[in-house]
């Protein structure tokens, strides 16, 4: 019995397409530092590089703000992709369920990052860049990262999610 795929599950493999492309997005540019700058080759000096942008006077405010902005926009993409599942009139009942489920899950994720963030800058006094999935990635300012100031992080963390300890990673912008 041969099966017949048609513009339903088109439509619906490619909106899960592009909410993987979004999660992946969110994922990269959220990572710690440390994952980022292993792809550099150490001997890479800047007469290899002319023309490269490079920033003069930049600190981890800079770093922050754009990582502020790609993880808004991974979440605008993702929330985008999600709604025109739910919205489609020939999307069955089933995947539009989904989407609701996965769009309510985001947005849960969402309120929790930003109240993390606030609550570990009240406690630590520098800014912190959290992003939520099955781990907790923290990447926290330059000089805030201690031990005391860990075990709060990893507190508030475990108190507001569902993440246990071992699944939080802390970073410090170098």
């Amino acid at each position: 019995m041969s099966k017949i795929i048609g513009k339903k599950q088109i439509i619906f493999f490619g909106l899960i397409v592009a909410l993987a492309a979004a999660v992946y997005v969110n994922w990269y540019y959220t990572k710690p530092m440390s994952e980022i700058d292993r792809g550099v080759p150490a001997d890479t000096t800047a007469a290899e590089n002319l023309g490269a942008a490079q920033y003069v006077n930049a600190g981890s405010s800079d770093y922050f703000e754009a990582a502020e902005l790609k993880r808004t926009q991974a979440h605008a993409d993702a929330q985008s992709a999600l709604t025109q599942v739910i919205e489609n009139k020939e999307a069955d009942e089933k995947d539009k369920q989904s989407a609701r489920d996965a769009l309510s899950k985001l947005s849960a994720n969402i309120k929790a990052e930003a109240e993390i963030e606030n609550l570990i800058t009240a406690k630590t006094g520098g800014k912190a860049l959290v992003s939520l999935g099955d781990t907790a990635e923290v990447v926290l300012a330059k000089g805030t990262l201690n031990e005391q100031s860990a075990v709060q992080i990893k507190e508030i963390i475990v108190n507001k999610t569902e993440i246990s300890a071992e699944k939080i990673t802390l970073v410090e912008v170098k």
